[in-house]
Parts: C-alpha cells; sequence; structure tokens
C-alpha cells in the first residue's frame, strides 16, 4: 500500500491527465447508450408475457389511440366534436355514442350512453392511422389538442407521452437541489471550504465516467438512468470525505506529500472494505429475477468502483495542486459537541432496548403483511404527470377498461370463433373483438373470416348479382378452385377476407373497371380489413383483443386471465394473455422469490464482510440485526396506514438500506471497539463514540436522506418518486437508530462482544499498536 500510495501521488500529474481524457471519451459514449423505457422488457424469458410481447412486437401493428375526456358540454357538443375529430389527418376513428332515434329519454338515460356521456362530461376514445411512435400519429394528437384547447380536457394516451425527457428535465432539478443540500452538508461538516470544491469535482468525475462506461451494457433501464447518479453520490461520498479527512490528520505532522502518501497508505484498505458492504447489496439485487435488478445492481456495483478510484486517483492530484487555497480556507468546524446525547442513550437503554426488540418482532410481522402494487400506472406520487392524473380524473366519471389481447396460432376461424363467444361470458369482460366476430352487415349476420356465397355478398354490399357471379367465376380460374365450375357458381363459397383482398388487387391490376362509387367502396372495404388484419393476424398468429372491467391488479382480474387461457389451451397448444395485468401478474409471483433471495442474500453478504472486518462472531449479528430492524420499520409505514406500496420500490431499497446504511453502523462499532481498547469505562466509550462519529454519520445520512425525499417529491414519475420517499424514510430510520439503539446494544452486551473475538488475548505489541491506532482514528 505505500509503493502504492506513492507512485498515486508522484504520478498525479499523469492521473490528472488520464482521469480527464476518460472524462471526455465518457462524454462521448454516454449518448450511445439506449434507455429502455418499458418495465416489462425486464421480465424474465419464459414468462407468458414476455413471450407473448414478442410475438405482438413480431407479427402484429398496434395503431396509437387516446381516451380524451371532455368537461362541460351538452350531448350534441359532444357529438359534433367527435365529428369534427374524425376529418383531422391521422385520426382513423373516434368511438362516441350514437343514438339509434331521436327519442331524448333514451339519450338522456339509455345505459349505453352512460359510457360515453354522462354529468355533463363526455368521453371520446381516439385511435390514429399509425402507431403512437410514428410522426403521422404524433403530428394527429398536436392536432387533436389544438382543436380541444378551448374545451376543458383530459388526454390519457401515451401517443406523445415522452416519460425519458419528463424524468430528464425533473433530475435536473433534483440534481441541481441535491447539490445544494450537500454543499450546505459539506460546509457545516468540513474543515476547510476548499475540500467542498474537491469533493464535488471528485464525485462529478465519478459520475461522468459511471454513465459514459454504461455503453458497455448497451442498454439501461430509465430507473437505473435517472437514479444511479443520485445514489451514487449519495453512497460514494463517503470516500473522498474519510480520505480529506486521514490527510487532513497527517497534515499536522509531515508535509503534504507525505500526509497524502500516508492517507492513501489506510485509506485505500478503509475505503476498499467499507464499500463492500454496500457493493454486497448491489450485487445481492443481480440475483433477481426480474431483471431491472441486474440492470440497477450491476450499473451501481460499477458506480462504487469508479467512485474509488477517482477519490484514489483523480482527487490526490486536486489535493496537491490546491495545497494553498485548502490552507488559506481553513476554518473551525461547526459540528457541535454531543456528549450529552451519548449520556441520554445510555440513561434510557433500559427503556429502548425492550422497545427495541418488540419493534423487531411486531415490524417483521407486519412489514410482511403490506400489500403491493405491480402496475407502474397505478402508483401515485406527490408530483402526477398528465398522464396519470387523466387517468385518475377520468376514472372518477366512467370506468376505465382494461385491454388485454390473447395470441394464438392463426389460421382456425373456428376456433377462434368459439374462444371469443366463450370470453364474452366471463362476467367482467366487457367486449372480445377478433376477426371472427367483426361483423360486416347491418343485421351483424356476418363476420370478416365467413365463407360467403355470390348472393350472400350481394346482400351486404351494392354490387350487382352478375358482377359477383363473374367475379367468383374468374377468383376459381385465377386461384383454380375448378371445382366451382362443375356445380351452379352460385354454391361456390369464398372466404370474405379472400375476396376483398382479389376483388381490391383485380382493381390495382385494372383487370376489371368499376365505377366510381363502386370503386370508392372497394378502397374503403380494403382499408379497413387491411387495418384489421394488421392489428389482429400476422404471419404465424392471430391476436384477439379483450376489454375487462376493473382494477389492473388484483385477485379477480388475475382469475379472469387464467380462465381466459384455460379456455384458448381447449383449441390451442399455445396461447398468450398479454397486457398490463399478465405483466403485473407475473410481476406479482415473482415478487415473493426475489423478496426472499435479496433479504437473504444481502443479510449473509453483508454478516460475512462484517465478521471478518471485526474477527468478531457476535457484532455482525448486532449490527445486522438492526439495520434489519430499520428496514422492517419502513415497510411497517405502509402496512399500518393501509397504503400499498410498489413492489421494486421494496425490493430495491431493501437492498440499499441494509447495504449502504450498514456503514453508519460500522463507523459507530469501528469507534467504539478502538477507544474500548484503551478506555476501561464502557459507558464513557459509548459517550466519547457519538461524539466522534456524529460528523461521518450526519453527512453522509443527510445527503443519502435528503435525496431520498427531493427524488420522492420532484419527480413526475411514480416509479422513480416512489423509490426515492422509500429510500429517504429507510435512511432516516437507520440513522436514527444507528444513533439510539445500536450504541445501547454495544454497552449491554460489551462483555460478550469482548469475549467472541478470533483471537481472546492479545499480545502487548499488538494492543499498543491497536492502542495508537485508535487514538488516531
Amino acid at each position: 500500500m505505500r509503493r502504492l500510495a506513492e507512485f498515486i501521488v508522484d504520478k498525479r500529474n499523469l492521473l490528472l491527465i488520464i482521469f480527464i481524457a476518460a472524462a471526455v471519451g465518457s462524454m462521448i459514449m454516454s449518448s450511445h447508450v439506449t434507455v429502455i423505457q418499458e418495465l416489462s422488457d425486464y421480465l424474465p424469458d419464459d414468462t407468458e408475457t414476455r413471450q407473448g410481447l414478442d410475438i405482438m412486437d413480431r407479427e402484429f401493428t398496434t395503431f396509437g389511440t387516446a381516451k380524451v375526456m371532455i368537461q362541460n358540454v351538452t350531448y350534441e357538443q359532444a357529438r359534433q366534436i367527435a365529428d369534427d375529430l374524425k376529418e383531422i389527418k391521422g385520426v382513423s376513428a373516434v368511438e362516441f355514442y350514437e343514438e339509434d332515434d331521436e327519442d331524448e329519454q333514451e339519450i338522456t338515460d339509455g345505459e349505453a350512453l352512460r359510457d360515453s356521456y354522462r354529468d355533463l362530461a363526455a368521453l371520446l376514445t381516439i385511435t390514429f392511422d399509425t402507431p403512437e411512435e410514428d410522426g403521422e400519429a404524433q403530428a394527429a394528437i398536436a392536432d387533436v389538442r389544438e382543436a380541444l384547447a378551448d374545451y376543458d380536457t383530459w388526454f390519457y394516451t401515451t401517443v406523445d407521452k415522452d416519460d425519458s425527457a419528463d424524468l430528464q428535465e425533473d433530475m435536473k432539478v433534483i440534481l441541481v437541489i441535491a447539490a445544494i443540500i450537500i454543499f450546505a452538508v459539506l460546509w457545516f461538516t468540513s474543515g476547510t471550504y476548499m475540500e467542498i470544491a474537491i469533493f464535488m469535482l471528485v464525485f462529478t468525475m465519478a459520475a461522468i465516467l459511471n454513465m459514459g462506461t454504461n455503453f458497455i451494457f448497451g442498454e439501461i433501464s430509465f430507473v437505473t438512468n435517472a437514479v444511479a447518479t443520485v445514489l451514487q453520490l449519495a453512497m460514494a461520498i463517503d470516500y473522498a470525505i474519510i480520505l480529506f479527512h486521514r490527510f487532513m490528520e497527517e497534515k499536522g505532522s509531515v508535509d503534504t506529500r507525505e500526509a497524502l502518501v500516508r492517507a492513501l497508505e489506510k485509506g485505500i484498505v478503509e475505503i476498499s472494505s467499507s464499500s463492500l458492504t454496500t457493493m454486497a447489496g448491489m450485487v445481492a439485487l443481480m440475483f433477481m429475477q426480474f431483471g431491472i435488478g441486474l440492470d440497477l445492481g450491476r450499473v451501481m456495483v460499477k458506480a462504487i468502483l469508479l467512485s474509488m478510484l477517482s477519490v484514489f486517483g483523480f482527487m490526490p492530484g486536486l489535493v496537491m495542486l490546491w495545497e494553498q487555497q485548502i490552507n488559506r480556507t481553513m476554518h473551525k468546524s461547526f459540528v457541535p459537541k454531543i456528549e450529552f446525547w451519548g449520556k441520554i442513550v445510555v440513561a434510557i437503554r433500559r427503556v429502548t432496548v425492550p422497545v427495541f426488540l418488540v419493534l423487531m418482532v411486531v415490524c417483521g410481522y407486519l412489514s410482511n403483511t403490506s400489500t403491493y402494487i405491480y402496475d407502474t400506472n397505478s402508483v401515485e406520487s406527490a408530483r402526477m404527470n398528465e398522464f396519470l392524473t387523466s387517468k385518475r380524473e377520468i376514472s372518477k366519471v366512467f370506468e376505465m377498461d382494461n385491454t388485454l389481447a390473447l395470441v394464438v396460432p392463426k389460421g382456425d376461424y373456428d376456433s377462434e370463433a368459439a374462444i371469443l363467444a366463450e370470453a364474452e361470458q366471463i362476467e367482467n369482460v366487457s367486449s372480445a373483438m377478433g376477426l371472427a366476430n367483426v361483423t360486416v352487415d347491418e343485421n351483424e349476420e356476418y363476420v370478416l373470416t365467413d365463407s360467403l356465397t355470390p348472393q350472400e355478398l350481394a346482400d351486404i354490399t351494392d354490387m350487382d348479382i352478375d358482377t359477383i357471379r363473374l367475379l367468383y367465376r374468374f377468383y376459381a380460374w385465377k386461384e383454380e378452385k375448378y371445382g366451382a365450375f362443375l356445380n351452379s357458381i352460385d354454391e361456390f363459397r369464398i372466404p370474405l377476407l379472400s375476396m376483398i383482398d382479389f376483388i381490391y388487387g383485380e382493381e390495382e391490376n385494372e383487370t376489371f373497371d368499376f365505377d366510381e362509387d363502386l370503386s370508392s367502396d372497394i378502397q374503403d372495404m380494403h382499408r379497413t380489413v387491411s387495418d384489421a388484419r394488421e392489428q389482429l393476424e400476422g404471419e404465424e398468429y392471430s391476436r384477439m383483443i379483450l376489454n375487462v372491467s376493473g382494477p389492473v391488479e388484483g385477485e379477480e382480474t388475475f382469475e379472469t386471465i387464467d380462465r381466459l387461457r384455460d379456455i384458448a389451451l381447449q383449441y390451442y397448444h399455445e396461447a398468450y394473455v398479454v397486457g398490463d395485468s399478465t405483466s403485473d401478474y407475473d410481476l406479482s409471483k415473482s415478487f415473493t422469490q426475489d423478496n426472499m433471495m435479496i433479504t437473504i442474500l444481502t443479510a449473509l453478504f453483508v454478516a460475512v464482510i462484517l465478521l471478518f472486518t471485526f474477527r468478531n462472531y457476535s457484532l455482525p449479528v448486532i449490527l445486522v440485526a438492526t439495520i434489519q430492524t430499520s428496514i422492517f420499520i419502513n415497510f411497517t409505514i405502509p402496512a399500518v396506514t393501509d397504503n400499498s406500496m410498489f413492489f421494486l420500490s421494496y425490493l430495491i431499497v431493501s437492498s440499499i438500506q441494509m447495504g449502504a446504511t450498514i456503514d453508519y453502523a460500522i463507523v459507530i462499532t469501528s469507534r467504539y471497539t478502538e477507544l474500548r481498547r484503551v478506555i476501561p469505562d464502557k459507558r464513557e466509550a459509548i459517550v466519547r463514540t457519538l461524539d466522534q462519529s456524529f460528523a461521518t454519520i450526519i453527512t453522509s445520512g443527510t445527503i443519502m436522506t435528503s435525496a431520498g425525499f427531493v427524488i420522492g417529491q420532484i419527480t413526475s414519475n411514480p416509479v422513480i418518486a416512489s423509490l426515492g420517499t422509500t429510500l429517504g424514510t429507510g435512511t432516516l430510520t437507520s440513522i436514527i437508530l444507528v444513533m439510539l439503539v445500536l450504541p445501547q446494544l454495544l454497552y449491554m452486551f460489551d462483555g460478550v462482544i469482548m469475549k467472541t473475538y478470533f483471537k481472546k488475548k492479545l499480545s502487548l505489541d499488538n494492543r499498543s499498536r491497536d492502542e495508537k491506532g485508535g487514538e488516531q482514528a
């Protein structure tokens, strides 16, 4: 370590150049990282939803849609608005109630009407000509918004919803506020004002390197992209503080170069050891079935490693470069003495520790009774974006349907028709649509997949029967269906879909010359059929669309998914039910296993690290119990307040809280064990431990707590907001237990701790060296 420290200090200018060059390269490469916006993309490959989504992406076109609620309008106004919107370029259809007659009572009281118009509010469902990411759909929704600018409207659509751009704007604000908070905290706890600038530059370097090197993964999730920088700041700023404070301690007795060498010699080992518990929590995330854990875990492990490298390799050059400025800006520390707190802690231990033990048991049970939300669009936050606000407001007036897709192998229209008929009998299935039940006549006698005779086709069109017979004969000849000529052509049946394609194709080839009106009808009919086939029939699979009433997730909805799948599997060897609800269903099934795995692995990894850090059998138990109880308390709050928690917040924050905040417990415990070697009175050791550890814990803890709460209050993305709020609450809880309960446990179990070291007795030489090291620390 001495040789490595000397090399770093002596080659500091070269290292500065290397780091600056790496930062420039990282800024360039950061633009090559793809950000994934959908959590469903991280579902395991063997889940039904993932497989179904892959098929749908490959085989079908999904046109953009929008639900728009217009308030304070009459029915006649709403009807006119719907008609006007149909004329906008890029709008394919506008669904709104159309009365069958002019009866005023029907318009006022009709049940069907209430699905589209009630309480002076109209609900319009708009379908666009192209998928939502297409420029034409983007332009169309902009024109719709402009057309409705003078009305009270709520737009529930993803066509022009840009979560990535909104989140980037939010994060700019969050980083500015976080920087202000960090500046204030460091100003309060610093010994020289110049160290604040050094810390900020070191962190900025580490953050840039981490963002740029994400290109090695190719893509990252929007969750990781949003929170990684703030989490890196909150979890890794300790490293710079530890090294600089070591340097300032050594500087009092030696020159600047030697002080920096000694600080690095001791700090590299100390910081590396401290970072292991934080990385342990991140590594545990990587074992999740849900791929978001691997995504966040590997980026954060890299972030911690790059933060350490920046502290060890970049920071020494800055310290040497600005030595004079550091000396000029020295000031008295503003951190107050808190010896009174240590005395209070010891005095109330007989009350606090029993309460802690009760909380451990009770909260351990209650935290497992919390209900969880798996749907990202059901999570509420302090700031709601337009999408979720519109959903909430529309749901107050109209019942919002939940859309599911049922994907099966194509070609068997009879089986599709049977499935659709059975699906419509399920109580909470409000509608089911597929090619096999799309009607083509006013009497709803025929559907697109029916095979029709010439007379039946004539009945549903305005075409002359003789013309149709001619077309049937030509079709039979072209398709080599020579059996049609053996009997009367009037008995020959052709699938309607095939006949529409045939007539359209022959007109395009100018085989037939239809009059203008008939040609226009053929064009419209073919366009309608083509749109339907794009959405409902692919190369190998067919898709059926079902609207399900009720919540997006929950026992009733999940039972409906199982019933739909069972119905489909009666007719096909494979079937996929796909939608937001199935994604939530798959996540709910993997949650229990992921939760158990993360809890066990995090605690196990941290306990093993603590075991070898302290070389003591009892201390890991005390420390893990303290932090795990703070986790229990954090996740008991939603249970007792009857609020559902977003499942991802639980999984990620429980890991971060154990891995990162255990450092606070390590600071207290290390200081106490060092002081106990030189102070016989354990009460005095506790008082001095809390007083000397306060600055470190309040600095790191305030930064992480503030970062969490700022994220939770500023961002309008519900997933990120939920993570932030939960992390802020968890960190604050950990700080309270570490500053209150942990010292009491160390005091009460002092005898056990002293007897459970790997080596019970220290030689006199070792004891002297330990005492000296404890005094320096």
